[in-house]
């Protein structure tokens, strides 16, 4: 079987173990977009920098793939034409190897060409990812999408599924991506000089100009500073409660796999236009702020009454009693909310609407309906066996293993994880 990984910098090194293992019966192949960060395995294409030179045939609509690009909407990349010139190239390579798999993230912008190009050729292009719970556990998500492909088949036992349920509720665990990670000052400093260094060599692709991160880290920590001094830290148990937590941006999360509302700003102002009189839209930030925080955004809740900017400080464990109604694109919070019962409405479908107390709301439009039946206590509520269920049903479509970097973290690279992932591979092909 023919299989073609996708370069993402420190995240290649982690594939490059799994392929050590699957080059012994399969034929391995890469995409290499940035060459400071190259596999030891198979066989590597490594793509040029596109030079002044290159002639570039805009002949292909890329719209969509560049309301997505990180460097096209958040850190001032005018120039545009080296999103063809690497379509191009991705493509001949693709259409000479045709690989059975092709696997990647669905981040960068190469990523997410390959992905476009994946699609039109029908050849299946999988991003292995947190499912975020069972915590512990990855799914193969399909193309640019939260759409599982295969899975364990794993069933948890009653008392196991239960308990996992328990801590969920009680909010005593928290998924893999949201754990802690401690980097060295060697290791950041190292990292810096890392990414400043490929910047420099001609990758400004994916790679940002050192002024403009320096720029929008400033920026950051000015909008943090304003946010808190405008927030609050609680709740009114007087008032109906409407709570969006903003997603962290730039994020395959929201950028992505909530591509239609990646405009946050767009959507509270939308949710805020829905409420009625009595009712308060409260917008809590994701606690590592990146540059989803903006004036237009502060100053749009500073003017508007009936809106609430929350506090960094204030933790989701404080308030998830109080709030009546909560809103998220595609947040973990879903999840949370599921097994809690408390009334969530999301606005792109994933697997997680399944359960029948998770709402996909179609148009924002339709809010108002979702209100109503919170406050007639109509939403719908399901059963402790019904959360089982839907928990097995995240278990089933998922696999045992950590997705990661080792700089996130190291567990990722032992010889435990790389067998369960190993494992997990040797899963999709028997699909």
């Amino acid at each position: 079987m023919k299989f073609l990984f996708i370069e993402n910098r420190y995240k290649t090194y982690f594939y490059d173990e799994i392929c050590k293992h699957l080059e012994k019966e399969h034929e391995i192949y890469w995409i290499v977009q940035n060459p400071k960060f190259l596999p030891q395995t198979g066989d590597i294409y490594s793509i040029p920098f596109p030079s002044k030179k290159t002639k570039i045939n805009k002949d292909v609509d890329l719209s969509y793939i560049l309301e997505s690009d990180r460097q096209q909407q958040f850190f001032n990349k005018k120039a545009n034409s080296y999103f063809y010139y690497y379509h191009h190239k991705i493509n001949t390579i693709i259409q000479r190897l045709r690989p059975d798999i092709v696997i990647g993230e669905s981040t960068a912008f190469h990523e997410l060409l390959t992905i476009n190009i994946c699609r039109t050729l029908d050849i299946l292009y999988l991003n292995p990812s947190t499912c975020r719970y069972p915590i512990g556990r990855f799914s193969f998500y399909q193309y640019d999408t939260l759409t599982p492909f295969g899975g364990s088949n794993q069933i948890l036992s009653k008392e196991e599924g239960y308990n996992i349920i328990d801590n969920i509720i009680n909010r005593n665990v928290k998924p893999d991506y949201m754990k802690t990670v401690s980097f060295s000052r060697i290791n950041s400093i190292s990292d810096k000089l890392k990414m400043i260094t490929s910047y420099y060599s001609g990758e400004s692709y994916n790679t940002p100009s050192p002024w403009i991160k320096f720029t929008k880290e400033r920026k950051k920590k000015k909008h943090i500073k304003l946010w808190d001094k405008l927030a609050i830290s609680s709740i009114d148990k007087n008032k109906f409660s409407v709570l969006y937590p903003l997603q962290m941006q730039p994020e395959a999360n929201i950028d992505v796999w909530g591509r239609p509302y990646r405009d946050q700003f767009k959507t509270i102002q939308k949710l805020y236009k829905q409420l009625k009189e009595g009712e308060t839209l409260y917008v809590k930030p994701n606690p590592k702020s990146k540059y989803e925080l903006s004036d237009k955004l502060i100053n749009f809740i500073k003017n508007n009454a009936g809106i609430v900017a929350l506090r960094h400080d204030v933790s989701m464990n404080s308030i998830f009693a109080d709030i009546d109604l909560f809103v998220t694109v595609t947040g973990t919070i879903a999840i949370e909310c599921i097994f809690a019962n408390k009334p969530v409405v999301t606005l792109v479908k994933t697997l997680n609407n399944k359960a029948a107390n998770c709402i996909y709301l179609k148009d924002l439009k339709l809010l108002q309906e979702q209100i109503l039946k919170v406050r007639n206590h109509d939403f719908p509520s399901i059963s402790k066996e019904e959360k089982f269920d839907f928990l097995n049903l995240l278990n089933s479509t998922s696999y045992k293993g950590i997705i990661s970097d080792s700089r996130s973290d190291i567990n990722c690279v032992s010889s435990n994880n790389i067998i369960k992932t190993l494992k997990a591979f040797n899963s999709v092909m028997s699909n």
